[in-house]
């Protein structure tokens, strides 16, 4: 199975190189998303399975995602909507969906969900500036697990302080918002669509930016046309991965 996965896009992919041998970024490694507002929520919650989806398809054994968030910020927020995740061409039966009652205990059931090969990648959704137990040594601890397992991590953070951000031990960082989509024919919705920013890279990159579309035939990512959004059309948020008020939710 390759080591690296990658979002589909030349310009993207070539600059994450770094010095590694492949393009794009390490699978057994620990990653992170940040919400560049509250708003951003689904965006990036989309982002993260669209990722973990390009980096389960590289395997022929149809591992499962397995999703972690905090209860009460799950009812708060909202949870995983699998109507909205069928929209965008994922499967919520590949989603193993885990509600633990705190940030220390989304930690506990990451750190043994990387360390199981099973497992086609991981998700720890974690909210507010500085959430109980996220340091430097619980970082450590997924990235090591991320090496020698091949599961890839990726910590999704909501409402973090975009001006001091808590140290961790992630290969990358990533800032994501939702962007203005381009209507297709007829005027009928188009592909969901995020702006992305790097922010951090184990290999000194950073600053690389790029609006992106998700293709859901395709399970790709292209470079959105920026010249061809038209004016005044507000960002909305992707297809609705994350919704507040689905009741059939449970934890797993």
């Amino acid at each position: 199975m390759p080591s690296h996965f990658t979002f589909g896009v030349k310009r993207i992919d070539a600059a994450l190189r770094g010095n590694a041998a492949e393009q794009g970024l390490p699978r057994a490694a620990l990653h992170e998303l940040h919400a560049a507002d509250k708003g951003d929520k689904a965006s990036t919650a989309a982002m993260a399975l669209l990722l973990a989806q390009r980096c389960r398809a590289l395997g022929s054994d149809n591992k499962p995602i397995l999703w972690i968030s905090e209860s009460g910020e799950a009812r708060r927020q909202g949870r995983l909507y699998p109507p909205g995740l069928a929209e965008m061409g994922l499967d919520p039966s590949h989603i193993i969906h885990v509600d633990a009652p705190d940030s220390i205990a989304v930690l506990r059931a990451a750190a043994d969900g990387v360390r199981c090969a099973a497992m086609g990648a991981v998700i720890a959704e974690l909210s507010g500036k500085k959430p109980k137990g996220l340091d430097l040594t619980a970082t450590r601890r997924l990235s090591l697990s991320a090496q020698q397992s091949g599961v890839v991590t990726w910590l999704l953070r909501n409402g973090s302080d975009k001006e001091d951000p808590l140290p961790t031990s992630a290969f990358s960082r990533w800032e994501i918002c939702a962007a203005p989509s381009i209507p297709l024919e007829a005027n009928a919705p188009g592909q969901s669509a995020f702006d992305i920013t790097l922010l951090r890279h184990r290999s000194g990159l950073y600053g690389l930016n790029a609006r992106l579309e998700w293709n859901c035939d395709h399970h790709e990512f292209r470079e959105q046309d920026i010249a061809k959004t038209p004016p005044n059309f507000g960002a909305v948020s992707p297809l609705p991965a994350v919704r507040t008020n689905h009741q059939g939710a449970r934890a797993a």
